[in-house]
C-alpha cells in the first residue's frame, strides 16, 4: 500500500509545525521536537493533541528525535472511514510510519489514553522496542463504567443515549458520587469533558471506535522480559484519574521497572515528566542501538 508524508504548514515552525502520512484511508497528522538519534514515538491524552509533548525540547542535550502523534479523532487525524480501529489497522499503520521515516528501532511513550496506544505498539513491536515512557497510563485496568459503554452493542446504545440527554448521566454521576461510588475529581473531569456537543462526540468516538486498541498485559509483559525493554513509570500521588492501583497488574509482571511519583494530579504529569528528564537525561537513556536504519 502507498504511503507519503505532505509538508508543514506554509509559514509554521517550532510546536506549531504539523506534518502529515498518509496511510490507506487514515491521515495522521504530528509533530516533530528535537533532533537527537534516540527515535520517540509519543501519544498524548484525552482531548490533547501533540502539541503537549513541547515541553520535551527542553531536555538538555535532548537525545530524542520525538515523533508526536495526533490520536484518532483528535487534532488534525483524519480517516475516510468509520470502521471500527482494530489492532491490526494499528499494526499496519505504526509499520508503514516506520517505513516511511526508515526508522528501526524506537522508543515509546504515552500519557494517560495515549498509554493504551503506548502499550499496545510495545506489544505489536516488542521486538524493536528501546523504552518504555508510561505517564498516568490507560491500558493497563480496564475500569467498570469503560466495560459497560463499551465491551456490548446494548452498552454502546445505552451510552450514546446518555451523552445524547445529558441530565441523565450528570443526575447519575451526582448520585454515584454522593453514595461514594464515584470520585468527586473524576466526576468534574467528566463534566469538563462533556461540557459541549463536539466534546460528547469526541467521547463517544475515542470510546467505541478505539476499543480494541489494549494490550494485553501478561503477553505484554513477557515480551518486554524477552527483550529486556527499560520502563519508566511516571504517576502523581493526587492523580484520580489514573490512579497508581490502575498500573499495579503491569507492575506484578514485570522483574523491574524505574517508578517516580509527583505530588501532583493528573494534567501537569507531562510538564513534571519533561523536567525529569531534563535534569537526569543519561538517566534515562533507552537502549542503544536505536533509530533510523543505515
Amino acid at each position: 500500500m502507498s504511503s507519503f508524508v505532505l509538508c508543514n504548514f506554509t509559514g509554521m515552525t517550532g510546536a506549531d509545525a504539523v506534518h502529515y502520512f498518509e496511510f490507506e484511508h487514515y491521515r495522521i497528522a504530528y509533530r516533530i521536537i528535537g533532533n537527537g538519534s534516540v527515535s520517540l514515538l509519543a501519544f498524548h491524552g484525552f482531548g490533547q493533541t501533540s502539541r503537549v509533548f513541547w515541553p520535551l525540547e527542553k531536555v538538555n542535550g535532548n537525545p530524542f528525535t520525538v515523533y508526536a502523534f495526533d490520536l484518532p479523532f483528535h487534532g488534525n487525524c483524519l480517516s475516510g472511514s468509520n470502521q471500527l480501529l482494530t489492532k491490526t489497522d494499528w499494526q499496519r499503520l505504526v509499520n508503514g510510519f516506520l517505513q516511511n521515516h526508515r526508522i528501526n528501532r524506537f522508543a515509546l511513550m504515552g500519557f494517560s489514553l495515549g498509554g493504551r496506544f503506548a502499550l499496545t505498539t510495545a506489544e505489536l513491536f516488542s521486538d524493536r522496542i528501546t523504552g518504555l515512557y508510561l505517564i498516568a497510563p490507560d491500558g493497563i485496568t480496564r475500569n467498570f463504567w469503560y466495560n459497560l459503554a463499551t465491551r456490548s452493542a446494548c452498552g454502546r446504545r445505552l451510552f450514546h443515549y446518555v451523552l445524547t440527554h445529558l441530565p441523565v448521566l450528570t443526575n447519575l454521576g451526582y448520585s454515584l458520587t454522593k453514595l461514594g461510588l464515584l470520585n468527586r475529581t473524576v466526576m468534574r473531569f467528566v463534566e469538563h469533558s462533556i461540557s459541549t456537543h463536539a466534546q460528547r462526540e469526541l467521547v463517544y468516538q475515542v470510546w467505541t471506535q478505539t476499543r480494541l486498541i489494549w494490550p494485553t498485559i501478561t503477553d505484554l509483559s513477557q515480551m518486554l522480559k524477552q527483550h529486556n525493554v527499560p520502563v519508566w513509570v511516571f504517576l502523581g500521588a493526587f492523580d484520580r484519574i489514573i490512579p497508581g492501583h490502575y498500573v499495579w497488574p503491569l507492575f506484578r509482571h514485570l522483574p523491574t521497572y524505574q517508578l517516580t511519583i509527583f505530588k501532583t494530579g493528573h494534567n501537569r504529569l507531562i510538564d513534571l515528566t519533561a523536567n525529569e528528564l531534563a535534569k537526569r537525561p543519561s538517566y534515562y537513556l533507552p537502549q542503544s542501538n536505536n533509530g533510523h536504519q543505515n
